[in-house]
């Protein structure tokens, strides 16, 4: 289903972008094919058990996730999400476990025949006309995803993909789960509590002393906090987008743009739709079958009866990517949902629901809450900002195309910054930079920043685009990772002396309150000592948690497992150490859990799933041997 949500997100009129998100969907591939999975060449990014993945392979990977971590983003996109995210080595641990997967899946025969492989690839929406798989829309469609793809690239992928969903249905088909089990789950999540709590606010310890010889020894017994990592120099010559000049634009071509990007100027219709969606497992057959559909006619049943269907699908849906947002798909058009669920949502009005409707995904409950009408702009209405638009792409063009030029003659430049002043760029040195820095005049550019960290000694690196132009940077020198000396060290080794005095006071101070409470002491008196704050929360449960999400974290785990008048702690959190009393407990209605048994069964059976697939995958890894290329990882 996730593959819906992104047809959502991205443009209708992109379909060469649905597709690659949908290949994203795949787990990151691109990477079945060739010999040795190596996809075409290039030094090997990871290995295992000698199985390599090249460097084309894990850029095309790379590329993939970041396409979709640009459209998850949104709004919230910055060109340093992924460095933050570590979007590579994410990109690698998912390489590892296709890897992973495929061998087991070999030595336990799983295969997928051609024919399989044909009818699931004949059933996705996007390569579908009316209803109707077409050819050469699927043709169309891989050609134009970056790099292009062929049809036998996709169906080695896919098809990789159907033989892991087969593995993980061998690896956990034998989880059950047991009326008691789901009793014990849905008491425990339902159950509500009261806490007290007692707060020994740490500090930072400024006036704390300490000696040269402890200072020696945590300097000694943490080299890392002061570890100054590789650093580097370079000269940055600067190609502003300005220093190009936009060219002309002539009616005939703004006419003949807006010909060629008509649909850029139609909204079709639209329709504003949640769903909730219960999965089908892989194995079961026709039980399966019918249980995946009770539980969707159980959920229609509550809504039908006055129940939320935004609270349903918090509670029923195994859309992970839509569940938490009450099954809210966004604004859609018609054919950017799969054909049953697009068919199944034409002619529904606000407020009416549809279902349970079978697709490949399994059973869906559909909700309409707005219908927006279609829009069509005429060629007068667009044409100022299309022409503005086709200036600033002819702008870019013409920069990227001189920048290439100014690169080529800077490659091979005995001197890089008067070779530069001459071309006419701006060049200014910076550095030294760790990776990441911001770069004077630059800013915090993540490409820049990964350029910089790939270049070779003396190396001059391609064109990168930064705010205000393109920038080529050369290598003007390395300052390697290094342990700092103590005495330049020394007022931050003295910080961290500090900081960990006032931890472990207030460690200490926290469990002396811990154990007077045991012992009876009212804590509300206790706070006298110590500068302690004391104060109640509750009632709250797993199901409804504290609105404070940061002391959440740190009370329930504790107070929602501690018995009647327990004392739970110290523990650390958020401004100290919390040591907490449970005050009371109140137990849910028994007679609710037949309403909520089939959905927790589900729940806990999806938990004990995932359990049992990453315990395979962990023991794979364990078992196998693993190589990966830091520099090439980096680069």
């Amino acid at each position: 289903m996730a593959m819906m949500t992104w047809m959502r997100r991205i443009s209708p009129y992109l379909l060469a972008a649905v597709l690659i998100a949908f290949i994203v969907s795949l787990a990151y591939f691109g990477t079945q094919r060739g010999s040795n999975g190596g996809g075409g060449g290039g030094a090997a990014v990871v290995t295992v058990d000698g199985d390599t993945v090249s460097a084309v392979t894990f850029d095309r990977a790379y590329r993939a996730a970041v396409e979709q971590t640009r459209q998850m983003a949104g709004d919230r996109w910055t060109e340093e999400l992924p460095r933050v995210l570590r979007l590579r080595e994410q990109v690698a641990e998912r390489l590892i476990d296709e890897r992973l997967v495929a061998k087991g899946a070999a030595r336990e025969g799983i295969q997928v025949s051609d024919a399989e492989l044909a009818e699931q690839i004949m059933r996705i929406g996007a390569f579908q006309e009316g209803g109707r798989f077409s050819h050469d829309r699927y043709v169309r469609l891989l050609a134009m995803t970056q790099p292009p793809m062929t049809p036998g690239d996709f169906e080695n992928e896919f098809r990789a993909e159907l033989v892991r969903q087969r593995l993980q249905a061998l690896i956990v088909e034998g989880a059950k789960v047991s009326e008691a089990e789901a009793r014990q789950a849905w008491e425990a999540d339902r159950s509500k509590v009261r806490a007290g709590y007692l707060l020994v606010p740490a500090g930072t310890g400024d006036a704390l002393t300490a000696t040269d010889a402890e200072l020696e020894a945590y300097y000694k017994a943490h080299p890392a906090e002061f570890t100054q990592p590789e650093r580097r120099k370079v000269i940055a010559a600067m190609l502003p987008t300005a220093s190009v000049p936009a060219p002309a634009v002539t009616d005939a071509d703004v006419e003949a743009a807006f010909k060629a990007r008509r649909t850029q100027f139609e909204q079709p219709a639209r329709t504003r739709v949640s769903h909730i969606l219960v999965k089908v497992p892989t194995v079961g057959g026709s039980g399966a079958e019918d249980q995946a559909k009770a539980r969707a006619e159980s959920a229609l049943a509550r809504i039908r009866g006055g129940a939320d269907f935004a609270q349903v699908a918090r509670e029923m849906s195994e859309d992970a990517s839509t569940a938490s947002r009450g099954g809210d798909l966004g604004l859609i058009a018609q054919g950017e949902l799969v054909p049953e669920v697009d068919k199944a949502i034409q002619g529904l009005k606000p407020g009416e629901v549809a279902g349970p409707v079978r697709s490949p995904f399994g059973f869906h409950l559909l909700k309409v809450f707005e219908i927006v009408p279609a829009t069509k702009k005429d060629l007068k209405e667009v044409a100022p900002t299309l022409r503005a638009t086709l200036a600033a792409e002819g702008q870019l063009k013409a920069h990227r195309d001189k920048a290439q030029d100014v690169q080529k003659a800077l490659l091979v430049a005995g001197d890089f910054a008067a070779e530069a002043r001459k071309l006419g760029l701006t060049v200014r040195e910076a550095g030294p930079l760790r990776r990441g820095d911001p770069i004077e005049g630059i800013g915090g550019v993540a490409e820049a920043s990964d350029a910089i960290f790939a270049l070779p000694p003396d190396g001059v690196s391609g064109p990168v685009r930064v705010p205000g132009g393109l920038v080529v940077f050369r290598l003007a020198g390395i300052e390697p990772s290094r342990l700092q000396p103590l005495e330049p060290a020394r007022p931050e080794v003295l910080r961290a002396v500090r900081r960990q005095k006032a931890l472990e006071q207030a460690k200490s101070q926290a469990e002396k309150l811990a154990e007077a409470v045991r012992k009876g002491e009212d804590p509300k008196v206790l706070v006298r000592q110590g500068g302690a704050t004391y104060s109640e929360v509750g009632p709250f449960s797993r199901a409804e948690p504290l609105g404070d999400r940061a002391l959440g974290q740190v009370l329930g785990p504790v107070a929602l497992t501690l018995p009647e008048g327990g004392v739970g702690g110290p523990v650390d959190g958020p401004g100290g150490f919390y040591v907490v009393k449970l005050l009371g407990r109140e137990r849910p209605d028994p007679a609710g859990f037949g309403a909520a048994r089939s959905e927790t069964e589900a729940r806990l059976l999806r938990e004990k799933r995932a359990r049992l697939w990453q315990a395979w995958l962990a023991a794979a890894r364990a078992g196998a041997k693993i190589e990966i290329n830091r520099q090439l990882l980096s680069e």
